[in-house]
């Protein structure tokens, strides 16, 4: 059989060139606490320790000594915040996802990293994080299906008809993708009024013979879930068991799970001690009250 040793050769391996990226914006944001459940779902259940790039426009303090040092928290530039320039306030921070590999190219330290995964901060992940790359990676063929062209890989979306594919997890290759950021960019900034980062997707989709960019679109079945009311929720607490990736926030079942069962289920995946079940510290930001959800007065929602 493979040998322990052989196990963790192959981890050093993977986290060597590959890395996590996260962006987190806003006030509501920094004021919760969505990016440290995120990472500590990244290190404990994700098994991965590489390196997680942090893109915020928080003060620096507010993460100042919260993280490992293979966090890499970079502070958003002020010229790439376009402040009033879309209708949806949330628009100008998605347009960082388009970013990403200009903010890694900055940092020196991260420059043996080949590969890039994008993910919203709402969601945790629920199991080995390179096991699912590697899978994701040998079934679309990924590493080498695109020699020419340039390409991004997303989950399909299950939430709405019209969208074809949803820019909550992202799957970057730093040497070849960055011709389909730029071109997604280009299409966030012509769609001034949309509300969602999916309108500029299809439209990139759309003109795919002339942009020479390709959005290939990855099944979520068994990789993705969102729990979506305490009966499931307790269930995935009971018996351990969590997909690799959980997107809680954006269900638009949140009225039906309530805080205590949401915050059990969150302390099960978190592994977390009974210390830290004690601070109450992760379950409090993952329940929005409904009414909020609409008024759009958190702008964690937005995310």
């Amino acid at each position: 059989g493979v040998s322990v040793d052989d196990n963790l050769l192959a981890k050093a391996e993977f986290e060597s060139n590959n890395a996590i990226a996260l962006i987190s914006f806003g006030e509501s944001a920094a004021e919760s606490t969505l990016l440290e459940r995120c990472v500590l779902s990244i290190r404990r259940r994700g098994q991965f320790d590489g390196h997680v790039v942090v893109i915020t426009d928080a003060p620096e303090e507010r993460y100042d000594g919260v993280f490992d040092e293979n966090v890499i928290v970079l502070k958003a530039n002020e010229d790439d915040i376009l402040y009033d320039y879309f209708q949806a306030p949330s628009m100008k921070y998605k347009r960082f996802k388009t970013l990403l590999i200009k903010y890694i190219n900055s940092v020196p330290e991260l420059d043996s990293i080949d590969w890039l995964y994008y993910m919203d901060i709402d969601m945790m992940l629920g199991a080995p994080f390179m096991d699912m790359i590697l899978e994701l990676r040998t079934k679309y063929d990924i590493d080498s299906a695109h020699d020419a062209d340039s390409a991004l890989y997303f989950f399909k979306d299950l939430h709405a008809e019209e969208f074809a594919l949803n820019g909550g997890f992202m799957i970057i290759n730093r040497h070849t993708s960055g011709l389909c950021l730029d071109v997604w960019r280009e299409e966030i900034e012509r769609h001034q009024r949309a509300s969602f980062d999916q309108t500029s997707i299809n439209a990139v989709i759309a003109n795919k013979e002339s942009n020479h960019c390709s959005l290939e679109a990855m099944e979520v079945e068994n990789y993705v879930t969102f729990p979506k009311d305490d009966k499931a929720l307790t269930k995935a607490r009971l018996w351990h068991h969590h997909s690799p990736l959980i997107h809680i926030f954006n269900t638009w079942f949140a009225s039906k799970e309530s805080p205590e069962v949401m915050e059990e289920y969150v302390a099960d995946v978190l592994r977390l001690s009974e210390e830290e079940k004690e601070e109450h510290k992760f379950g409090k930001s993952v329940i929005t009250p409904s009414h909020e959800k609409w008024t759009g007065s958190n702008e964690v929602n937005d995310k």
